[in-house]
């Protein structure tokens, strides 16, 4: 527990320090993000808190591998999320000074999913290697590319990456799985600390840098987890605990593709933008949503210590639920 607290109190210390100082060399050197007809904000805001998340949790990660001593398998797969994550975050960044195209970002990530296999961090759902590589490459590409979708509202992005990877902390302490819940608990601590400077109004944005990085590392964390009294069903757990962000992704991916247009390209279409078209605040879109999250994370506890049956049955419940509600989602016109 002391590993834990230790990682989660160095990385957002961290945090709530960098985050200002990313905040001044933005403006320092005018790296702002400007207002257009598909974002919400309507003055300039300073880009660079992406930098401020990964250098809190890389401080994090190093100060924490030279206290403990580090299995070299632990040390290979700290190596592929924290190297992945931070080539994420370099593409994500020159993404948001310049434009990286999507030919360029999908093979990018499918191979880091394909390096986080062959280093045991996978999915085992068929334990047939074509089969699993091939889940863990998808899971891989859809859940950073979520958590980036998800980037649209102040304070939106990290209060539900704060959200999840406290789950996974709190579950993986729970289990023993020492290298998960300390990876865990720094990513949560070093969104709780951006989000300190990101809640709304906005004093600084992540931009793709910092929701690339949260997102791998996310993917990645899921990927990790294993609970031995559920085994063919552990896949469950980092869905339910990620329903949101994914059920996000879905919806905003079928309304383009119904209209003719790219998954990948920006618009106002999300679910935060739904709720606020239906006549919700901005600050009360975000928190419902931070409510929805923090359900489906319940969810996803309680399925990690269910049944295998019930596991089932809870599941199915919830994707149930959530094609409900995109489908009601979808019908509002933004």
């Amino acid at each position: 527990m002391t590993t834990y607290l230790l990682a989660f109190a160095v990385a957002l210390i961290s945090a709530l320090a960098a985050t200002p100082v990313a905040r001044r060399l933005a403006l320092r050197f005018g790296i702002m993000d400007s207002p257009s007809d598909r974002k919400v904000h309507r003055d300039p805001v300073p880009y660079l808190g992406g930098l401020a998340i990964v250098l809190a949790f890389a401080v994090a990660m190093v100060g924490g591998a030279l206290l403990r001593n580090v299995l070299a398998e632990s040390v290979l797969q700290i190596a592929v999320l924290l190297g992945g994550g931070l080539l994420l975050a370099f593409m994500g960044l020159w993404d948001d000074l310049r434009v990286v195209p999507g030919w360029i970002k999908v093979p990018v990530e499918l191979g880091l999913g394909a390096l986080l296999y062959l280093a045991g961090v996978r999915a085992e759902l068929f334990g047939v290697m074509p089969l699993d590589l091939l889940i863990t490459m998808a899971w891989v590409i859809g859940v950073t590319n979520a958590v980036n979708y998800m980037d649209n509202m102040d304070g939106l992005t990290a209060g539900v990456v704060s959200i999840a990877s406290t789950y996974f902390a709190v579950l993986a302490a729970l289990s023993g799985q020492l290298l998960v819940g300390s990876l865990s608990a720094a990513l949560a601590g070093c969104a709780i600390g951006f989000l300190w400077h990101n809640r709304p109004p906005a004093r600084i944005f992540m931009g793709d840098a910092g929701s690339l990085f949260l997102g791998f590392l996310l993917a990645g964390l899921g990927l990790h987890l294993r609970f031995a009294n559920i085994a063919r069903v552990t896949f469950f757990v980092p869905v339910a605990i990620l329903a949101v962000p994914i059920l996000d992704a879905l919806m905003v991916s079928v309304s383009r593709a119904m209209r003719g247009l790219s998954p990948i390209r920006p618009g106002k279409d999300h679910i935060s933008h739904r709720l606020v078209a239906i006549g919700i605040p901005p600050k009360g879109a975000v928190g419902l949503i931070y409510f929805a999250a923090a359900a489906c994370g319940w969810i996803g506890v309680v399925i990690a210590y269910a049944q295998p049956l019930t596991a089932y049955m809870l599941m199915g419940w919830l994707v149930i639920l959530g094609a409900f509600v995109g489908l009601l989602l979808l019908r509002v016109k933004v």
